[in-house]
C-alpha cells in the first residue's frame, strides 16, 4: 500500500520546486488517489502551476509520444474543457501508479479528444495564455514567493508583497513591477527586447540575469548575468537638457539604485547579498536598526515597531532568516538597555 505525500509539499517554497515535488511523485508511479487529488487541487489555482509542472516535466512522457493526437479543436476549448477536467492532466503523467496499471487495457484508454485535452493544455498554456486574456497579473502575498514560467520560456521570481503585470507581443515583451523585488531570467530573443518598468525606471535586456527592488522612493537594478540598460529620464531635476540622458548600462556584478534628481550611475554590487532572498536570507552590512525592521516587516504579518530615533539609527551587521523575527529579535535583546515587548497585536515593540 502506498503512503500518502499531501503533507510532504511546503508550500512556502518556491512555484517551480512544487512543480518538481509533483512531477517526481507523479513520474516514479507512487503517488496515492489522496495524492492526485491533492495535485488536481493545486494545479488549478493558476496557470503559472501547470507552467512549473511543464518545465519540470520537460515535456518528456506522452508529449514526446509519437502516438499522441493533436486535435483541431479551439485553444479557448481546451483551456476551458481542461480547467473543468484537472484530473486528466493527473492521469497523463501517472501512468507508472499500482492503480492504474492494474487496470484491463480497455479501462486505461482514454477518450481521444480529452487525452487530448490533458496533453495539449501543457503546451497551449504556456504558448497562449497571455494572447487569450491580455496583460497577465501575478502577485504575492506578505511572506509568500513564487515562480512564475512565461510564455517565451522567461522566469521571474517574486519576492514578498509584489505586484507585476506581464504583456507580451510580437516585436517586445513589458513587464511592470508595479511594487515589490523580482529576479528576471530572461530567455534569449533578439527580435523582441525584454522591458522591465519600475515607476519612471526602465530596465532593457535580452538575454540576461537581473534583479530589480523597487521601494517608494528608490529602484535598485541588480545584474547577476549578462547586460542590461536602465533608463529613468523621465525622472530628470528640473532644468536638466535633453542632451544629458539619466542612463546607464551595466555588466554582471554591477548595480545601481535610481532615485529622483540623482543623475543615476554604475557601480559594484555584491550580487550575492542582492540575491540573498531567493533563499530567504536577509543580508545586512551596516544597515540602521530601523531599516532592519522594515525588511522584516515586508516578509512577516506581526510588526517589529522600534520606537527610539537613537535606537534605529544604530548600525547592525548580520544574517538571518526573513521568516524568523525571533532570531532577530534575540539579536536585538542583546544589546545594552534594550527592552522589548509584545502587545495585544502582536506587535512587538522594541525600546531603550
Amino acid at each position: 500500500m502506498n503512503k500518502d505525500h499531501t503533507n510532504e509539499l511546503d508550500p512556502t517554497t518556491p512555484i517551480t520546486e512544487q512543480g518538481s515535488h509533483w512531477w517526481i511523485l507523479l513520474d516514479q508511479g507512487h503517488a496515492t488517489p489522496a495524492d492526485k487529488q491533492a495535485f488536481s487541487e493545486w494545479i488549478e489555482r493558476g496557470p503559472e502551476r501547470i507552467e512549473a509542472f511543464l518545465q519540470a516535466a520537460r515535456l518528456t512522457k506522452a508529449l514526446k509520444s509519437k502516438k499522441l493526437r493533436w486535435p483541431d479543436t479551439p485553444v479557448e476549448t481546451l483551456l476551458r474543457e481542461a480547467k473543468q477536467s484537472p484530473a486528466d492532466i493527473v492521469s497523463l503523467f501517472s501512468t507508472h501508479s499500482p492503480q492504474v496499471s492494474s487496470e484491463t487495457p480497455r479501462s486505461r484508454r482514454k477518450p481521444p479528444l480529452m487525452f487530448a485535452i490533458a496533453a495539449t493544455v501543457l503546451v497551449v498554456i504556456a504558448c497562449t495564455w497571455a494572447f487569450l486574456s491580455g496583460p497577465q497579473r501575478y502577485a504575492t502575498a506578505i511572506g509568500e514567493q513564487r515562480s512564475v514560467v512565461l510564455a517565451d520560456g522567461s522566469v521571474v521570481m517574486l519576492n514578498t508583497s509584489s505586484n507585476i503585470e506581464v504583456k507580451l507581443e510580437k516585436t517586445r515583451r513589458t513587464i511592470k513591477l508595479m511594487a515589490g523585488e523580482a529576479l528576471f531570467q530572461v530567455a534569449h530573443d533578439k527580435a523582441r527586447p525584454f522591458d522591465v518598468i519600475a515607476g519612471n525606471t526602465t530596465i532593457r535586456a535580452v538575454g540576461t540575469q537581473f534583479n530589480v527592488d523597487r521601494r517608494s522612493a528608490t529602484t535598485t537594478v541588480t545584474v547577476v548575468e549578462g547586460k542590461v540598460s536602465v533608463d529613468s529620464s523621465s525622472q530628470n531635476p528640473e532644468g536638466k537638457t535633453p542632451d544629458m540622458p539619466n542612463s546607464v548600462t551595466l555588466s554582471a556584478g554591477e548595480g545601481v539604485t535610481v532615485s529622483p534628481r540623482v543623475k543615476p550611475h554604475a557601480a559594484a554590487a555584491n550580487v550575492a547579498t542582492a540575491t540573498a532572498w531567493t533563499q530567504r536570507r536577509l543580508v545586512f552590512e551596516h544597515r540602521p536598526l530601523g531599516e532592519v525592521a522594515e525588511e522584516f516587516n515586508r516578509y512577516n504579518r506581526h510588526e517589529i515597531r522600534i520606537e527610539s530615533r537613537e535606537l534605529r539609527n544604530q548600525e547592525v551587521t548580520g544574517v538571518f532568516q526573513a521568516n524568523d523575527p525571533d532570531s532577530f529579535l534575540d539579536f536585538v535583546a542583546k544589546i545594552p538597555g534594550v527592552k522589548i515587548e509584545q502587545q495585544a497585536d502582536a506587535t512587538k515593540v522594541v525600546s531603550n
